[in-house]
């Protein structure tokens, strides 16, 4: 394939073997590749409404395969492209949907390299980006996990970032300050406890994130690592990772149909002139006690959540 080509292949995701065959032609001919990958990201950086659909395919894939092919050289511009608002229904959401929360702290250890001061700023920086930041926070414990960084050397991490998020308060600095809260606890830095601790008692938490009562507890000892339980990967592939989602949603695509079925089977017994509508309750009783199924909120997993924090519900009270 020439680049023409593979930026065709790329852009079209709804065929799947011509996707795939144009991230294999873009790892080939990479040296191709990523300048006009480049050129994309620097456009949307520049503004983030100007890009076609077709665009920001390309800048989806391409950007995941910095991840699968560990280039470092592009560190400067992910940040880049990833120095803003990041919440649902953002430019960037719109671009990386899911692989916003759940492959950017991928992305980011796989491209540092081991560049922990270089995420460190990007964290502490003014943009607004959340859930980036967390993934940056994640990327850098990953590299202590691995025993890239030492011990000392993140605990002046941590201590720097988390004076820049009680400098300013802000809704995203308690998501962010929630993230750490929790990266301390599962990687044991217990000097932080105290001080941790004592923000409890200021409402600085996002408990939707990770609540009071688990930082007081102070417990987890026997939680996985962010490489150990894959939530990092460092052998990162494109293609294995997306097909694994497809087949995860298809999962989830079925176990609604089969609780719809659940539900048909339920109405058929217990509702009006069913087999059992009689056995449970009289009709005063379920009147009395019913709540109108138009006053309960409902939401798809992408959906804005309900309860109006701005994340999308399966990153809220879905969890």
């Amino acid at each position: 394939m020439n680049l023409e080509q593979i930026l065709l292949a790329i852009s079209n995701p709804n065929d799947n073997e011509l996707t795939i065959a144009g991230l294999e032609a873009a790892k080939v001919n990479w040296s191709v590749f990523y300048p006009e990958l480049e050129r994309l990201m620097d456009q949307f950086i520049a503004d983030d409404t100007s890009l076609t659909d077709e665009q920001e395919a390309i800048v989806f894939f391409g950007t995941l395969l910095l991840a699968e092919l560990k280039y470092s050289p592009a560190l400067a511009k992910c940040l880049q492209l990833f120095a803003r608002s990041d919440t649902y229904l953002t430019p960037i959401e719109a671009i990386f949907g899911d692989a916003l929360t759940e492959l950017t702290a991928t992305l980011f250890f796989n491209v540092a390299d081991g560049s922990t001061q270089t995420l460190s700023d990007y964290i502490v920086d003014g943009h607004q980006a959340m859930y980036c930041k967390a993934s940056a926070i994640e990327a850098v414990f990953a590299q202590y996990e691995v025993g890239v960084i030492d011990k000392t050397e993140l605990v002046e991490h941590v201590t720097r970032w988390l004076a820049a998020f009680l400098a300013l308060p802000s809704s995203n600095n308690s998501f962010l300050i929630s993230v750490l809260a929790d990266s301390c606890i599962k990687y044991q830095l217990d000097d932080f406890k105290p001080q941790f601790i004592d923000l409890c008692d200021n409402d600085l938490f996002d408990e939707d994130r990770f609540k009071q009562c688990e930082v007081k507890a102070w417990d987890k000892a026997n939680a996985a690592k962010l490489i150990e339980s894959g939530n990092i990967q460092t052998k990162f592939n494109v293609v294995d990772t997306l097909n694994a989602w497809i087949v995860d949603d298809s999962n989830n695509e079925v176990a609604d149909n089969m609780s719809n079925e659940d539900s048909d089977a339920f109405e058929s017994l217990m509702g009006e002139d069913g087999l059992l509508a009689d056995i449970l309750y009289d009709e005063n009783t379920i009147l009395e006690n019913s709540v109108p199924v138009s006053s309960l909120p409902t939401a798809g997993r992408n959906d804005p959540c309900p309860c109006g924090s701005g994340k999308k519900y399966k990153k809220c009270c879905l969890r």
